[in-house]
């Protein structure tokens, strides 16, 4: 049972959390950029290809769909007063983060098909 004054902390939380990992990975991004200079396509699937930066890419990709989720489902319960509106916004998001979650995964791990 949860107190009704602490239903929206978990979501606050997971958003302050994300956006500090998101903030940290593009510092991380430019550093790379600035200081390996990856100039074509090979030296970035190169890069990609190391599990480190494959491990940090895939979290970046699942702190950024959360964040977005989190974000965009706060504003529509906020400014979409028809409960079959909202429902109908929120399966349309829904469907895009998850689509956009396949599709980034899917490219993601083709470095390592080759």
């Amino acid at each position: 049972m949860s107190s009704p004054g602490l239903q929206g902390l978990r979501p606050w939380v997971i958003q302050r959390i994300s956006a500090v990992f998101i903030a940290l990975f593009v510092v991380y991004i430019f550093l790379i950029v600035m200081l390996c200079n990856p100039l074509n396509v090979n030296d970035w699937a190169t890069w990609v290809a190391t599990p480190y930066n494959n491990i940090l890419i895939g979290l970046f990709l699942i702190a950024t769909l959360w964040h977005a989720w989190i974000g965009i489902r706060d504003i529509v319960l906020d400014y979409v007063p028809n409960v079959v509106g909202r429902l109908l916004v929120l399966t349309l998001v829904a469907g895009t983060i998850v689509g956009s979650g396949l599709w980034g995964f899917k490219a993601l791990f083709m470095v390592f098909i080759k």
